[in-house]
């Protein structure tokens, strides 16, 4: 029991060590600053993590990329111009919304093209569906197709 206790007691100092390790907390001269960097790196997305922002991931490159964010709004750089940096770097990918051109075509009417092809297998396989039409109306056959279907009838029997 003593040694279960000193190797939780390792674990956890080791656990809480790397998780105080991880933690950067960045200083700026005003608000404004501290709100853009806040503002940016909710908006530019991990190329590693690919579901979560930069500020949300511990990868290594949403470090990297949070302290280069940092770094270029303490140089004075427009929120544009980092993200343009961000976006030659990293493609367009970092962005949630990337823009509209024929590199991003795929990612953004892929969906689109995707419903429609979904929705086209469906009524196609609903058309195939649809039962036989049972034609009500009798038709009189003449004296000639009459005589010919009870010769046939006869043969089956036979």
């Amino acid at each position: 029991m003593k040694r279960f206790l000193i190797a939780c007691t390792i674990f956890l100092s080791l656990f809480l060590q790397q998780g105080m390790a991880s933690v950067n907390l960045y200083e700026f001269s005003n608000s404004i600053d501290e709100r853009r960097f806040q503002s940016l790196t909710r908006e530019l997305r991990c190329p590693k993590c690919q579901n979560q922002n930069i500020a949300d991931s511990d990868a290594p490159l949403a470090q990297d990329m949070r302290d280069l964010t940092y770094d270029m709004i303490i140089d004075g750089q427009a929120d544009a111009q980092i993200i343009a940096f961000m976006v030659d770097r990293y493609g367009d990918f970092v962005m949630y919304n990337p823009p509209v051109k024929p590199v991003t075509w795929l990612l953004w009417f892929s969906p689109f093209v995707l419903l429609v092809f979904i929705l086209g297998v469906v009524f196609l396989a609903k058309g195939r569906k649809r039962k036989p039409q049972v034609v009500t109306e009798t038709t009189t056959l003449s004296a000639e197709d009459q005589a010919r279907l009870n010769e046939i009838l006869q043969r089956k029997d036979n």
